[in-house]
């Protein structure tokens, strides 16, 4: 199978933003910096702030791979990203193993946001019937971390670098009476469903094994890592991270502005 037939079969969804009801979200018990915590930092608490980030965190960018293998066939990404907590982001894809996904971009900000095909000139975008909040999805973002720590048995595995910053390590395995149903990717707020040529994109995917580093000052995942396993038992890694990435840099309100080039195709998505 080619590269690019497989990365044909590859679903993406985006994780649509959640406005429905506004949850407070309480601090963790514990500081996962505390430097005074003999036991190690709280897992919930590194888990937690992979949804809610650091007070203190106004932007992120840098440049982070996607890689896709099951052993016979790799699919990867370079994509460069641009992004202020929690609404505003742009990525554009930099390389990428299907050539037809070089400079595809993605834009949103509080009112509009933009997919633009360069390969198709094709330009989508989707209006709200309402501007997003950013404090709403930060509320909601915590909603949703509490709503999920409870489906896992998390395992605090010290700390590495990636990027040339320290990252918490943090394994994550679904409980017994959890099933996992293709992959919530976390570093790139996205949700991705992998099958092979010969499977149909629906069936289900269990993910068998889940690894986050989660970046220690700004509590920003920095990797990701998941194994899951089709229901003819083959298995595929995904591997997400950043290459390079700096940390309040000053990110204007430009960067998250999008005007489609004038030959494009543009369509309500």
């Amino acid at each position: 199978m080619t590269t690019r037939r497989f990365a044909a079969v590859l679903g993406v969804i985006v994780v649509g933003v959640l406005l429905s009801g506004c949850v407070a979200f309480d601090a963790p018990s514990s500081d996962p910096n505390d430097p005074d915590d003999s036991d190690g930092p709280d897992p919930e608490a590194v888990f937690e702030g992979a949804f809610v980030h650091a007070d203190d965190l106004e932007d992120v960018q840098g440049n982070r791979t996607t890689k896709v293998t099951n052993d016979s066939v790799t699919v990867t990404e370079l994509v460069r990203v641009q992004k202020r907590p929690y609404i505003d982001e742009r990525t554009e894809v930099l390389d990428a193993s299907d050539p037809a996904a070089r400079g595809n971009t993605y834009v949103s900000n509080a009112t509009m946001n933009w997919f633009y095909y360069p390969d198709s000139q094709v330009a989508q975008y989707f209006e709200p019937d309402e501007p997003f909040d950013s404090e709403t999805v930060r509320s909601d973002r915590g909603e949703m971390a509490a709503e999920k720590v409870d489906k896992y048995d998390l395992e605090y595995q010290g700390t590495e670098q990636i990027a040339g910053r320290d990252a918490h390590v943090l394994d994550v395995e679904a409980k017994n009476e959890t099933v996992e149903r293709g992959i919530s990717a976390i570093i790139g707020d996205t949700e991705y469903v992998y099958a092979l040529e010969t499977s149909d994109p629906k069936d289900e995917l269990q993910a068998v094994e889940q690894t986050l580093w989660i970046d220690t000052e700004y509590d920003y995942p920095l990797k990701e890592r998941v194994v899951f396993e089709e229901p003819d038992g083959e298995r595929i890694v995904m591997t997400e991270r950043f290459e390079s990435v700096a940390f309040n840099t000053g990110l204007d309100d430009e960067t998250f502005a999008f005007e489609p080039p004038e030959n494009a195709t543009v369509e309500e998505w």
